[in-house]
C-alpha cells in the first residue's frame, strides 16, 4: 500500500485504515507473545511436572506488563487510543464486580482474582481500540485470526512430534506430547476453523503455507476425532453446519462435496465400536442416566441460591463457590466440590449473579453473535469453538486455554461498529499553521 506524504506525516491513528502494515508494529508482535504463551504454557506443565506452572505466570505476567507499558505509552503517537466509545463496556463490568465484592463469601480471594483478570481486560480492549486506528477493520480480524491460527497448531504439532500416533483411536483421558485430550480437541476444533477461514478468504498466505495448512488441517480432523472432546465435535460441527449453509464465497458444488465426505468420515467413526466417538456417546448416555460430577455441582449451586434468594443478584463470590457452599449449607458433601464449576458463563453467574451475567451475554456475548451474523457469518466460520468450548470450561482466568481468543474476539465486536477516522477530518482539525501544509 502506498503512503502519501501527508499520511507519513500524521500520526498513524489519524490515517485512513490500512489494509496492511507498511512496517513491523511491535504492538502485534507483543500481542501474539501473550496469546502463544497461555498454550505453550500448558504444553510444557505435564512434561515438567508442572514444576514449570509458576515461571511461566511470571513470564506472562511480565510480557503482560511490557505490552501495556508499549501501548499507553504509544499514546503520544496514537491520540485517539483512547477515544474508543464503545470502551465504556468493560469499565462498567469492571466496576460492577468491584462494588459486589463486599458481598463475597472470601472477599480477598474475590478480589485477587477479579483484579488479576482487570490488567489483561484493559490491554485487549485498547489493544483492538489501537489495531483499529491503524488498520482496517478487515485485516484486523484476520490478524487475529492468524494469530490464533499459529498458536493451536501448537497442540497439533505436539501431537505430531511428541508421542502422537497415527494408529490411535481413542486418546480421551490421556496425556500425549505435553497436552492432555480435551485441549486437543479444542485446540483442534480452533485451528480447523480458523485454517477454513483463512484459506478461503482474502489473508496473505503464500501458496506453499496454503499446501501446507491443508495437509496439517487434515492430521488436526484426525486428532480431533480420536480426542473425544464433546465440545471439540460440537463447536466444529456447528462450524461445518455455518459454512454450508451461510457461506457465500465457496461454490455450491464444493459444499456438496464437503458434507458427502464429512457424512462418510463420522459414519466411519459410529461403525467403529473402538473410536472415541462411540466411546464418547456411550458415556454421555449413561450421564444422562445417572448423573454426573458436573449436573451434581451445579444443583448444589442452583439450590443454594433457591435457599439463598439475596445472591441471585449479588452471587457468591467471584471464585469463591466452594467456600460460600460450605458456609452457606449446613451439610455438604466434600465429594460433590471436588471439581471446578467447568463453565465460563456458570461461573460468572454464581460468581457475580443474575445481573452481571446479563451484561455479559448482552454487551459482550450477544453483540458478538450479532455482529458475527450480520458482518462475517457469510465468509467466515471460526465464532463456535471461541464462544462455546467457554461453557465447557472456565476462561474467566488469563492463564487458561481459551481466554486470548475469547476475550480479544468479544473485544473486537464490541468495538465493530466504531467509524474509523478518515484523513480528510483529521486535517480539519488541525491548527491552520500546520492545515496549510496539507491544502
Amino acid at each position: 500500500m502506498q503512503v502519501s506524504i501527508a499520511e507519513q506525516t500524521l500520526p498513524p491513528s489519524s490515517v485512513a485504515a490500512q489494509t496492511t502494515p507498511t512496517k513491523r508494529d511491535y504492538h502485534r508482535i507483543l500481542f501474539f507473545i501473550n496469546v502463544v504463551l497461555v498454550v505453550v504454557g500448558y504444553g510444557l506443565a505435564h512434561p515438567t511436572g508442572f514444576a514449570s506452572v509458576g515461571p511461566m505466570k511470571i513470564l506472562r505476567i511480565l510480557v503482560l506488563g511490557i505490552s501495556l507499558f508499549y501501548l499507553f505509552n504509544s499514546q503520544k503517537h496514537y491520540q485517539y487510543i483512547f477515544k474508543g466509545r464503545a470502551s465504556w463496556v468493560i469499565w462498567i463490568f469492571i466496576i460492577l464486580n468491584i462494588y459486589i465484592l463486599p458481598f463475597s463469601a472470601n472477599i480477598f480471594v474475590s478480589f485477587e482474582k477479579f483484579i488479576n483478570l482487570v490488567p489483561y481486560f484493559i490491554y485487549l480492549n485498547y489493544f483492538i481500540v489501537y489495531l483499529f486506528r491503524v488498520y482496517d477493520k478487515e485485516y484486523v480480524i484476520n490478524f487475529i485470526l492468524r494469530c490464533i491460527n499459529i498458536t493451536y497448531l501448537v497442540p497439533v504439532a505436539s501431537f505430531i512430534l511428541f508421542g502422537g500416533g497415527f494408529a490411535q483411536e481413542d486418546i480421551y483421558g490421556e496425556v500425549v506430547g505435553g497436552f492432555v485430550s480435551n485441549h486437543y480437541g479444542w485446540g483442534c476444533a480452533i485451528f480447523l476453523a480458523s485454517s477454513l477461514d483463512i484459506l478461503r478468504n482474502k489473508v496473505i498466505v503464500s501458496k506453499n503455507k496454503k499446501i501446507l495448512l491443508f495437509f496439517l488441517c487434515i492430521i488436526a480432523t484426525y486428532i480431533l476425532a480420536i480426542s473425544g472432546s464433546r465440545s471439540g465435535y460440537l463447536t466444529f460441527a456447528l462450524c461445518f453446519l455455518i459454512f454450508v449453509l451461510k457461506n457465500s464465497n465457496t461454490s455450491f458444488y464444493i459444499k456438496i462435496l464437503s458434507t458427502i465426505a464429512a457424512t462418510y468420515f463420522v459414519f466411519h467413526l459410529y461403525t467403529d465400536n473402538d473410536s472415541a466417538l462411540n466411546k464418547r456417546l456411550a458415556k454421555t448416555e449413561t450421564q444422562l442416566e445417572k448423573g454426573d460430577a458436573r449436573s451434581a455441582i451445579y444443583e448444589l449451586g442452583f439450590n443454594t441460591m433457591a435457599n439463598h434468594p439475596e445472591t441471585i443478584l449479588t452471587g457468591f463470590g467471584f471464585y469463591t463457590f466452594r467456600e460460600a457452599m460450605f458456609e452457606l449449607n449446613s451439610n455438604v458433601d466434600p465429594k460433590v466440590l471436588r471439581i471446578n464449576l467447568h463453565n465460563s458463563y456458570l461461573e460468572l453467574f454464581f460468581g457475580s449473579g443474575l445481573f452481571i451475567l446479563a451484561f455479559f451475554l448482552i454487551f459482550f456475548v450477544g453483540k458478538t453473535v450479532w455482529s458475527f451474523a450480520i458482518h462475517h457469518s457469510s465468509r467466515y466460520t471460526f465464532l463456535p469453538p471461541i464462544l462455546l468450548i467457554p461453557f465447557f470450561e472456565n476462561n474467566f482466568n488469563p492463564g487458561q486455554f481459551l481466554f486470548f481468543p475469547w476475550f480479544a474476539i468479544m473485544f473486537y465486536y464490541i468495538h465493530y461498529n466504531e467509524r474509523q477516522i478518515k484523513i480528510e477530518e483529521v486535517i480539519q482539525q488541525m491548527p491552520p499553521v500546520r492545515k496549510h501544509q496539507f491544502l
